[in-house]
């Protein structure tokens, strides 16, 4: 699963479809390469 939060805590984004054990590296990649996925705005941090 991953969960992106704002600062304050609030959930704007999750795909809940990953199973097993997975690389992190993976599903941010893939959430980023999807059809409406995650963009991260410039000057912002990723943490993983």
């Amino acid at each position: 699963m991953l969960g992106v939060c704002t600062p304050d805590m609030h959930f704007v984004y999750v795909i809940p479809s990953w199973e097993n054990s997975i690389a992190d590296g993976r599903v941010l990649r893939d959430a980023i390469s999807r059809r409406h996925g995650l963009t991260v705005p410039h000057g912002k941090v990723v943490i993983i």
